[in-house]
C-alpha cells in the first residue's frame, strides 16, 4: 500500500482524493498539506488523514511514500523536485509544469533519483481511448489524416480575481492548462509528436486577466489537427479522427463514439463509464512498487507542456511556430 499525502487542497485534489480514499487497495492518502490551517483541518476531517503543517515536514516524514501534487501549475516544478530529492514519489496533476525546461528538469530528476514521476492526463484511461486504441492496434483505422478536439467548459466565466487560476501565469493561452492540454494529449498519442503551431488565442467573455477562446492548428508527424478550447461556453470534449477507412466521432466525457465506414455503414456505440482518477492513480502504486509502468511518458506530458508554450507564442507573434 502506497501512503500518500495530499498537496495543495482544492476542487482537484478532492476530486482525487474521492476517487481512492476507501476504494484502493493500492493507495490511500495518510495526511495532507496546504498553506490555509483550514483547508487542511477539513481535508483531514473528510478523508480520515493526518495533517502536516509544512511541506518540508511532509517531505521529511518517513512514514510517508509520495505526494499527490494539486499546487498551482507553475508551481509543479519546484515541488515535484522538493519531493524527489527527498525521496518521495510524486503523482503530479497536468499540465506538468507551464515551460516546457522545468517539465524537462522534473523528469531528469526523477531519472537521478530513480524516483516514480506520473502526470494525470487522465483521460489516457477512458473508455472512448482504449476502444480507439484498440481499433488502431488491431489496424482498422486505416491511415489517420486529421484529428479534430474540442474540449471546453464555461468555468473561467465564474473567475474571481484572486482566484490562482484567474491569471495568464498560471492559465497561460486560456483554457489550455486546464482543459486543452487533455486533448493534446491524445491528439499527440494517435498522431506523433507535434511539428508547428498556428494559433489564435482571444478574451472575448470572461471578466478576469485570462484568455477564453483558443484555436489552433498542427502539423503532426504523421497528420495534421486542429484544437478548439474555450473557457466561456457549455460543457464539450470532442475527439474525432478522420481515416482512409473510417471516420470516428466520440464523446470523450460522455463515453460515445460514432464511426462512419468507407462502405457508408454508421455504427453508434455506447461505452462504459470508468473512473478514471482512480485508474491513474493505481497504476501510479502500481508504478511506485515496478509492478507496472504508468501508461503516459514524462517525455510526452512535457511535450504536451511544449505544445502549449507554442501555441501561446504562435498567437502572439502572429505566426507559425515550429517545434
Amino acid at each position: 500500500m502506497i501512503k500518500a499525502a495530499s498537496i495543495g487542497l482544492g476542487w482537484w485534489s478532492d476530486e482525487l482524493a474521492k476517487s481512492i480514499q476507501g476504494k484502493s487497495k493500492k493507495i490511500k492518502i495518510v495526511s495532507c498539506y496546504s498553506k490555509n490551517k483550514e483547508k487542511r483541518i477539513n481535508f483531514s476531517k473528510k478523508y480520515k488523514t493526518k495533517y502536516h503543517d509544512s511541506y518540508m515536514a511532509i517531505l521529511k516524514d518517513p512514514k510517508i511514500d509520495a505526494v499527490i501534487l494539486t499546487t498551482p501549475h507553475s508551481q509543479h516544478s519546484k515541488h515535484a523536485i522538493q519531493a524527489i530529492r527527498n525521496g518521495k514519489h510524486v503523482f503530479v496533476e497536468k499540465p506538468m509544469a507551464t515551460k516546457f525546461l522545468d517539465a524537462k528538469k522534473m523528469y531528469l530528476f526523477a531519472k537521478k533519483y530513480k524516483k516514480i514521476l506520473s502526470v494525470g492526463h487522465n483521460r489516457r484511461y477512458s473508455s472512448v481511448f482504449n476502444f480507439i486504441n484498440k481499433l488502431k492496434l488491431q489496424k482498422k483505422i486505416g491511415k489517420i489524416l486529421h484529428i479534430d478536439s474540442n474540449f471546453s467548459a464555461s468555468g473561467a466565466l465564474n473567475y474571481k480575481k484572486k482566484f490562482w487560476r484567474a491569471n495568464r501565469k498560471e492559465s497561460p493561452g486560456g483554457a489550455i492548462a486546464g482543459l486543452g492540454i487533455h486533448m493534446i494529449d491524445l491528439m499527440c498519442y494517435f498522431g506523433g509528436s507535434v511539428k508547428s503551431v498556428q494559433s489564435l488565442v482571444k478574451k472575448y467573455a470572461v471578466k478576469v486577466n485570462i484568455d477564453d477562446t483558443t484555436s489552433a492548428l498542427f502539423e503532426l508527424k504523421n497528420c495534421t489537427g486542429n484544437l478548439t478550447t474555450i473557457f466561456a461556453c457549455p460543457y464539450t470534449s470532442t475527439f474525432n479522427i478522420f481515416a482512409t477507412n473510417m471516420n470516428i466521432f466520440s464523446e470523450v466525457d460522455k463515453n460515445k463514439i460514432e464511426i462512419v465506414n468507407k462502405d457508408g455503414k454508421i455504427q453508434k456505440i455506447n461505452l462504459k463509464n470508468k473512473n478514471t482518477l482512480f485508474l491513474e492513480l493505481q497504476e501510479f502504486a502500481d508504478s511506485c512498487n515496478k509492478q507496472k509502468k504508468y501508461r503516459i511518458k514524462n517525455s510526452e506530458a512535457a511535450h504536451n507542456v511544449k505544445v502549449m508554450e507554442a501555441i501561446v507564442k504562435s498567437s502572439k507573434k502572429n505566426k507559425k511556430i515550429y517545434l
